[in-house]
């Protein structure tokens, strides 16, 4: 079958897991609205989309589809140096010849041309992000991605942006406090406050006809667990995503959070659905799975809509594969 997940970066690892092992097709849509830590500075220093959900998401796919993984590849993906001062450029160049991805060095050379790469320092800096970043300014999301599909033999299109817009995410809590960006959103948690909205940075809205296009196409479309109000709520909101998504007719999911979350640390299952309901998704379309191991407040009864329990475990804050895995081979017939 064809599914299209919508995720961030890391809260779908058990889905996409289970999913490619099933053996179907799997596409994830993900907004770029990080901003936080390393790929905060290369949004500003490249003028680009945020790269990390993306880099996350190659990164599972190709550990997921190859059953002996390059170690090159992992370690391209996964580590992060500090580098020294007026030697960026060098020593993340000597860190791609020692990956074997000499012909990505340019990309780290014409990042730290620009003046204000000098702004910033660069400890516990993922270079896969300084690349990624230089590639979305060069040659653009859509080239950058068929780049490492093709280079690390990964499906297709397996990861798609909602929007190539260049969005900086904002919100705003009950009690009027701005979260300025993403990375604000993702490390809020208070017992006392709650996020009421987010925002955007652009007026004009408009989404990624590639991305539009996977969906329209979909037999299965899954909301995954995930931070929520930068993750997955701004995916669905963004254009009226949400609007498309309601006039498909594919098999549609979500699976509840089964864990608290920084950025909507006191909200119970019953609010997230709720606040989806408000925005207009139509959940009655949706088989709404939450997670018999779930704390308490995310595993509630509802009484607008059917719930499906299933004991999915919960691995620190994570379903366990084994257990998701058989309760979506059942579904996905």
């Amino acid at each position: 079958m064809k599914v299209v997940i919508i995720s961030g970066g890391s809260g779908n690892t058990a889905l996409v897991n289970s999913l490619i092992d099933l053996g179907h097709q799997v596409n994830v849509i993900v907004n770029a609205y990080d901003d936080g830590k390393s790929t905060g500075i290369c949004r500003k220093i490249t003028n680009t989309l945020g790269v990390s959900d993306i880099r996350k998401n190659h990164e599972k796919i190709y550990k997921f589809t190859h059953t002996n993984p390059d170690e090159n590849v992992t370690r391209f993906y996964k580590a992060r140096l500090n580098l020294t001062v007026g030697n960026e450029a060098n020593e993340a160049a000597e860190f791609l010849d020692e990956c074997n991805l000499s012909e990505l060095k340019k990309f780290v050379y014409n990042f730290y041309t620009r003046e204000v790469s000098k702004n910033y320092t660069y400890n516990d800096f993922s270079i896969a992000n300084i690349v990624y970043a230089e590639m979305f300014n060069e040659i653009g999301y859509a080239a950058t991605n068929d780049y490492f599909c093709h280079k690390f033999n990964l499906p297709e299109d397996c990861v798609l942006l909602n929007s190539y817009d260049n969005t900086i995410l904002s919100a705003v809590t009950s009690n009027s406090v701005i979260l300025p960006d993403e990375g604000s959103i993702v490390d809020f948690k208070c017992d006392t406050d709650v996020i009421k909205k987010v925002n955007y940075s652009n007026a004009n809205k408009t989404l990624s006809n590639r991305a539009l296009a996977y969906l329209y196409a979909a037999d299965v479309v899954i909301i995954s667990t995930g931070t929520f109000w930068s993750s997955l709520y701004p995916t669905l909101e963004y254009a009226d995503f949400y609007k498309l998504i309601n006039n498909i007719n594919s098999k549609k999911y979500w699976f509840i959070n089964s864990a608290k979350d920084g950025d909507s640390y006191t909200v119970t299952s019953n609010e997230f659905i709720n606040i989806v309901d408000k925005l207009g998704l139509n959940l009655s379309d949706f088989t709404i799975v939450e997670n018999l191991d779930a704390v308490d407040n995310l595993c509630q009864s509802n009484n607008k809509f059917d719930i499906t329990y299933k004991h999915l475990g919960n691995i620190n804050g994570k379903n366990d594969v084994t257990l998701l895995k058989e309760y979506l081979e059942n579904e996905l017939r």
